[in-house]
């Protein structure tokens, strides 16, 4: 049965072991793929938000994308504040008015950029918290476009316009943006910096705040006029690049002249419309720099001169008519609008007076990207013929396309196709808005996946408690369960012997008397006797070592007394013993030695002693446990004592109680046995064993 429940304790370790192998194995062999088929398999949100990022995530192919690198032109608005919050009855704001009163469709806010040492800022001097309201010519609020707060915190924004549909349109005639908390300028721990890059207000797709009026309401202007300057909120340059989305490839990156030995070489290009038209603004697109090395706005001329013909013959000069002349900084990256009064002809020149040279050792260049005549709104150059008496040659360029008079007027800039802004700003917005949902399921499935990963540990966690639980609670079950059993076998043991065996050596015990009270005295009848009464006497000790247990088994220094009485019966003897011994127990297998032990000692008394007198005594501290047996018997020699068979057995268990053992005899004058038991090392560990 023990062999069974060995056998049956191994055989679910090894089950345990084994289910805990696995799991550990699919944790590394998985990795986090482990947690995602997890969710893929038990979560049906997990794999609605796989489908929902497979449809959203292609549309960002169709949409433009915000610029990480200088993109040129002018840095915007900026004031300096003392303060993070203004003061009661106080504003930071910033106030942009146009020409007249219009209905206002769509507002756009882009924020200003800083390059340093640290790297790109791309929301720099934005406020934490503003408001955008529309308001009339003399600064009355008609209508709240938007409450701004905790702007920072959004997870993608990073420099995408602030983007707001008016609807239904409102009548106004100017805006104002309030700051409500800003944040210190990083240069300077005692400032604190509102910016923006440009106002964008859409009347249809015209930005009716280009060229408008700029009113700063508190704070100071910041030492950089070139870069930071009220009028550049409205100047129509951003830091986002040309209004261009992603479409399909085309060939033509865009013009460029043949190179310049002097600013002052000018060079010119013609645009035929194909018909007398009236058109009111020629709108410039910056070629894109053909080497990292160069500025944004490469080519791009620093004085022209826009001139108007109904013939364009040769040798008529007088009948061009000069309609804008214009002194420029560079823009950039940025479309260039010269507006003029309205004016016809069939033919529009572009004469570029002062090029762009920077470098001595460089030539001078006139270069575009597109170039758009407008009336209105619509663009009367896309299809048409561009010429330049430059010749036109065609120059291949990076990516395998080729610098051509084609390129100027087939509607695409160097990246992508050509839109109005507010098409262009609408489609940044609905970038940003897409990139925020699939942040959000992103950030969801990370969740769910976390929320696995934990279902995951706490299952092993789980498993291995329970292995754990198992390795140690089995065990000791199965020791319980087989002291049971050995007590059991003890038990039957103790009750064969003292039915059985007891009873036998007493009817033994009992004849030997009735034979000599029939015969008389006899040496070999008293010597039956005497064995039958010693073995009767040492069965009872080991029935009584077996039965461990049970309110009928006595305690040790009673039955040490109990068995002195029926060794000793044919001698005078004595045994006392203190009341602290009397509640002494030691171990189970302390026990057993001290037994024999005494035993032992009682039969080298009666067997070699001669004694006639023994005195027995015990007594018990809180360290020790002392067993001292004194007979007044013949003695043993000195010679004797010192042999190491002399009380061989004796030694032997007193160094399985770990005890010390003094022996003082003397010939003729008896011996004396004292045993010190050290009590507290009984209790820490277990006696040694003899046979």
């Amino acid at each position: 049965m023990v062999l069974a429940m060995r056998f049956g304790y191994f055989g679910l370790m090894h089950r345990v072991f084994v289910m805990l192998w696995l799991l550990v194995d699919a944790r590394t062999a998985g990795g986090a793929g482990w947690d995602e088929r997890l969710a893929e398999a038990f979560s049906g949100r997990w794999k609605e938000i796989q489908n929902e990022q497979a449809e959203l995530t292609p549309q960002l192919d169709g949409l433009p994308g915000i610029p990480i690198d200088d993109q040129g032109g002018t840095g915007g608005y900026a004031s300096i504040h003392p303060q993070a919050a203004p003061a009661h009855n106080a504003r930071y704001a910033v106030e942009v008015y146009w020409p007249a009163s219009a209905r206002v469709e769509m507002v756009a806010l882009v924020p200003a950029r800083r390059y340093d040492a640290r790297g790109l800022d791309a929301q720099y001097g934005m406020p934490d918290a503003f408001t955008v309201e529309l308001i009339d010519e003399g600064g009355k609020v008609l209508a709240c476009v938007a409450r701004e707060r905790n702007t920072h915190t959004h997870p993608v924004r990073k420099g995408h316009p602030f983007v707001y549909q008016v609807s239904p349109a409102v009548a106004a005639s100017g805006l104002r943006i309030s700051a409500g908390l800003l944040f210190a300028d990083s240069e300077g721990e005692e400032n604190f910096m509102h910016a923006w890059a440009e106002v964008l207000v859409f009347e249809g797709v015209r930005n009716i705040a280009l060229g408008g009026k700029v009113h700063s309401m508190g704070g100071a202007a910041p030492a950089a006029p070139w870069h930071w300057k009220p009028a550049f909120i409205v100047d129509g340059q951003t830091p986002l690049g040309l209004p261009e989305i992603p479409a399909e490839a085309h060939a033509n990156i865009g013009w460029i002249s043949e190179g310049r030995a002097k600013a002052r070489d000018s060079a010119s290009l013609t645009v035929d419309l194909g018909a007398n038209v009236v058109v009111d603004a020629v709108r410039l697109i910056p070629a894109k720099k053909p080497t990292s090395d160069l500025p944004s706005g490469f080519g791009f001329p620093r004085k022209l001169t826009i001139s108007i013909s109904e013939t364009n013959q040769p040798g008529e000069q007088s009948q061009w008519t000069v309609i804008a002349e214009r002194e420029m900084r560079n823009p950039g990256h940025n479309p260039l609008l010269v507006s003029f009064d309205a004016s016809r002809g069939r033919y529009v020149r572009i004469d570029a007076t002062e090029l762009w040279k920077v470098f001595d050792n460089y030539p001078a260049f006139f270069a575009l990207s597109e170039v758009e005549v407008l009336a209105g709104d619509e663009n009367l150059t896309l299809g048409k013929v561009v010429r330049s008496p430059d010749g036109m040659l065609n120059i291949i360029a990076s990516g395998g396309r080729v610098w051509s008079s084609a390129g100027l007027s087939d509607g695409f800039g160097p990246d992508g196709r050509l839109v109005s802004t507010r098409e262009w700003i609408t489609q940044l917005d609905r970038r940003l808005r897409l990139e925020t949902r699939l942040h959000a399921l992103r950030d969801e499935s990370s969740r769910l996946i976390a929320g696995w990963r934990r279902t995951r540990l706490t299952g092993f966690t789980v498993l291995g408690l329970v292995g754990a639980f198992l390795i140690i609670a089995l065990p000791i079950r199965y020791r319980i369960h087989a002291h049971r059993e050995l007590i059991k076998v003890r038990e039957r043991i103790a009750g064969d012997l003292h039915d059985e065996v007891g009873s036998n050596l007493g009817s033994i015990q009992m004849f030997a008397d009735l034979a000599e009270g029939r015969s008389g005295p006899s040496d070999d009848l008293k010597r039956i006797h005497r064995i039958a009464a010693e073995t009767v006497s040492a069965v009872r000790d080991i029935v009584w070592l077996l039965r461990t247990q049970g309110d009928h088994r006595i305690g040790t220094v009673e039955h040490l007394r109990e068995t002195s009485s029926i060794m000793l019966e044919i001698l005078e003897w004595k045994f006392t013993a203190n009341e602290a011994a009397w509640q002494v127990e030691l171990a189970e297998e302390s026990t057993r030695h001290l037994f024999l032990f005494f035993r032992e000692a009682l039969h080298n008394i009666l067997r070699h002693a001669k004694a006639s007198k023994v005195e027995i005594r015990i007594e018990a501290t809180g360290a020790h446990f002392q067993l001292s047996i004194q007979d007044d018997g013949i003695g043993i020699g000195t010679e004797q004592l010192e042999r190491p068979a002399t009380l061989h057995a004796l030694r032997q268990r007193s160094e399985a109680l770990d005890a010390e053992l003094l022996i003082a005899s003397q010939p003729g004058a008896g011996t004396r046995l004292m045993l010190t038991i050290p009590l507290e090392r009984q209790r820490r560990r277990k006696p040694r064993t003899t046979g």
